[in-house]
């Protein structure tokens, strides 16, 4: 089953009211049905201006790349798709095999903040939706989590038929098949979890990651910190591969330093028996920069 058009079911959400949390914990009235229905045009209109930009151009290019591999279940031929599709974009499926198949791959999202009211937040949650469409991932398959959804994003989300996680798992959510995690700007202590809970050859080889780059946090991280509070990182660095998505002034403030990432089994499995053995719960008690919403 393919995702449907990047806005589609968008028209179904609804519009109870109910209450969102501000900074400083005061609750605040959610969009009403007016501001709703606003909230819905501007994601439409920045799907549209995403679409059609360069920048997510190089980006869909980067992605199909990486995840080519998990592309085994052929589509429907040409002749059976909806009349509506034109000969041009069927020409142009031909030309790229990626588009001839249906991906594996489950999405699994975190950290995308109040897209209803943060710009930098709806374009994330736009490329969400491009990436859906693109990889043809069932929007059944795509799970979300952020501790500042409001209700009424929740509600949102779900009706455009997508899973929002009830609990706050702090990243370490397991994996048993192929999984594109789609992380934006999250802190190091996510990406950190997110290894530890996944730490075997065989779970992260299935494990794609698209998020602040590896390299970057490598940088701009003293070494001894690194290693000892953000331990994962630190040790899957060097079988790490990773491809920028393009430098961009126009979206600059909401996917600078973004990456994609992945974790090649034969590197993997290259590795000694003990460098997987033993792999402790990451506690960050001496960590003075931690950016992670902790339950409770």
């Amino acid at each position: 089953m393919a995702a449907g058009p990047a806005y589609g079911g968008w028209e179904t959400v609804g519009r109870q009211r109910a209450k969102r949390r501000q900074a400083g914990g005061r609750p605040a009235e959610r969009p009403g049905v007016c501001e709703g229905d606003r909230v819905r045009h501007r994601l439409r209109d920045t799907v549209e201006e995403l679409r059609s930009s360069e920048f997510w151009t190089i980006c869909r290019e980067t992605v199909r790349r990486a995840v080519n591999k998990y592309h085994t279940t052929p589509k429907a031929p040409a002749s059976s798709r909806s009349p509506d599709v034109g000969a041009a974009k069927v020409l142009e499926d031909q030309e790229d095999d990626i588009d001839l198949h249906q991906t594996t791959l489950d999405l699994v999202c975190y950290g995308i903040g109040n897209f209803s009211d943060s710009v930098a937040s709806r374009y994330q949650l736009a490329l969400l939706f491009l990436l859906l469409e693109t990889l043809q991932i069932p929007r059944v398959s795509c799970l979300l989590f952020d501790p500042l959804f409001t209700e009424w994003e929740k509600s949102f989300l779900k009706d455009c038929g997508m899973v929002v996680i009830t609990e706050n798992e702090a990243r370490k959510r397991p994996i048993d098949r192929p999984t594109l995690f789609y992380m934006v700007h999250c802190g190091k202590a996510l990406y950190n979890n997110l290894l530890w809970r996944n730490w075997s050859p065989q779970q992260l080889a299935q494990t794609i990651l698209i998020g602040n780059s590896f390299k970057g946090i490598e940088e701009r991280s003293p070494a001894r910190i690194l290693h000892r509070d953000y331990t994962y990182i630190s040790y899957i660095l060097p079988v790490t591969e990773e491809a920028a998505f393009p430098d961009s002034n126009r979206y600059m403030d909401v996917f600078n330093d973004t990456s994609i990432h992945q974790f090649p089994r034969a590197k993997l499995d290259a590795k000694p028996r003990e460098f997987w053995e033993g792999a402790a719960e990451p506690m960050y008690q001496q960590c003075e920069d931690l950016e992670i919403i902790q339950n409770g």
